[in-house]
């Protein structure tokens, strides 16, 4: 699509820095001139008169045309919108630069772990841990704005919107203070969540900082505590994931006995079947998270002496689902009678096959190299452990860093066009004449 970013412009006879009273007398004036009711033969040039004034008399719209042209209308609607917002470009600017910084700093902590663990340097595990510390406080300064923040916006807004209602119709009192009450208890049930929401995050981000204290207290044999009391920040936080898994999975049961019920098909077998795929769908992930930390701390405390290969297990086993859920929807869409839709499934199957074996290789080769070395395997040194994250955190940093601010950068070239046109009108020649001729 054109991404010339002057059209509507031309279209209303104005510059690009033309201010909204501006555009607005500019179609007054073109509409009055072009309308059909005076001008019967001039219905097209109304037509984009109107469209050139729907576009530039948005503020939104005016933003993403003067960026990327129609090609920037079109996607409003779509879910790559946000994408097309000089607004949102903006965000998507700060996020990668955070992003690439937390790389980089992984990039270091694995390297300085490394060197820690072959005997390269003799620093204390703290000093290690510096990268990982860095990260903590970046965490911690964004989760405190995020629980500063007020509230109370959008509330503040349902208020004055209750109130103008309010307002404009006296003649139905029960129904309005009805109607009032119930808003009241919505804002009050959302403010409710959020504060929950906020809560269990600082609780989430307490307990990982704990986690990571211990660690590092035990490495430095600063305290003599086995794996288990190590271990405990985490635990307690997947207690708390249990908690909310078990709630949720209970309002989705009520809502597949609603639906049951609805299509007639409520019964105890079929509602123990729906229960039991979904228990295994939200549950199956927290089991073998769960059972892999167990496992590592009976390890490390050397009540089971099984090789680090079977400790990690768990992780095995992610793949294995992965890989019998690809293959069901194999076969599930080859067996679709839409020829053209089973093609498409099937190929996104084979997609999601390729994604999960690049990734298998990358992180079962960790994995591997890993175990080997928990085993005994002194000759494999931790740089050569680490390859596969390094190649893996390396590749995300190059996307980050360079490929997409370099395709942003590409996107707004079309730009350097227009630098001469803000600052001057539009050719007469160009604008719609009396006689509707451009």
């Amino acid at each position: 699509m054109d991404r010339n970013t002057t059209g509507l412009y031309e279209t209303l006879g104005i510059s690009k820095a033309a201010t909204s009273e501006e555009i607005k007398k500019a179609y007054r004036r073109l509409a009055l001139r072009y309308h059909p009711d005076k001008n019967p033969d001039s219905a097209d040039q109304f037509k984009d008169i109107s469209h050139a004034y729907e576009v530039l008399g948005d503020e939104q719209k005016r933003r993403v045309y003067d960026r990327y042209g129609e090609l920037g209308l079109q996607m409003m609607g779509t879910m790559a919108s946000p994408l097309f917002d000089p607004e949102i470009e903006s965000m998507i600017c700060t996020v990668v630069l955070v992003m690439d910084v937390i790389l980089v700093l992984l990039i270091v902590f694995f390297s300085f772990l490394a060197l820690k663990i072959d005997g390269r340097v003799t620093w204390a595990w703290a000093t290690v841990w510096i990268p990982l510390w860095l990260i903590n406080v970046f965490v911690f300064y964004t989760l405190g704005r995020f629980l500063l923040s007020s509230p109370n916006d959008d509330d503040d807004d349902d208020d004055d919107n209750g109130r103008q209602t309010h307002r404009a119709d006296h003649n139905d009192d029960e129904a309005m203070e009805g109607d009032e009450t119930k808003r009241q208890q919505e804002r009050k049930t959302k403010q409710r969540m959020r504060w929950i929401t906020r809560g269990l995050l600082m609780i989430y981000f307490v307990l990982a900082l704990l986690f990571q204290i211990f660690i590092v207290l035990a490495l430095d044999q600063k305290v003599l505590w086995s794996a288990s009391t190590i271990f405990i920040p985490y635990f307690v936080l997947e207690g708390l994931n249990v908690c909310l898994m078990l709630a949720d999975y209970a309002i989705a049961v009520m809502v597949i006995q609603q639906q049951l019920s609805l299509d007639g098909q409520l019964g105890m077998k079929a509602l123990i079947l729906h229960g039991m795929a979904l228990f295994f769908n939200k549950c199956w992930l927290f089991v073998l998270r769960v059972a892999l930390f167990v496992l590592m701390a009976l390890r490390i405390d050397g009540t089971i002496t099984c090789s680090w290969a079977v400790v990690f297990i768990p992780l095995y086993l992610v793949a294995v689902k992965y890989a019998i859920q690809l293959a069901l929807s194999y076969r599930r869409f080859s067996r679709l009678p839409q020829p053209e839709v089973a093609q498409q499934g099937k190929m996104t199957v084979l997609v999601g096959a390729v994604v999960l074996l690049v990734l298998g290789v990358l992180v079962y080769a960790l994995v591997g190299l890993l175990a080997r070395r928990l085993d005994g395997a002194w000759y494999l040194s931790m740089a050569t452990v680490f390859v596969p994250i390094f190649i893996v955190l390396a590749v995300v940093t190059c996307c980050c860093g360079c490929c997409l601010p370099c395709l942003m950068m590409i996107s707004t070239l079309g730009d350097l066009e227009d630098i001469d046109s803000t600052q001057a009108l539009i050719d007469p020649n160009r604008r719609i004449t009396q006689s509707g001729e451009r």
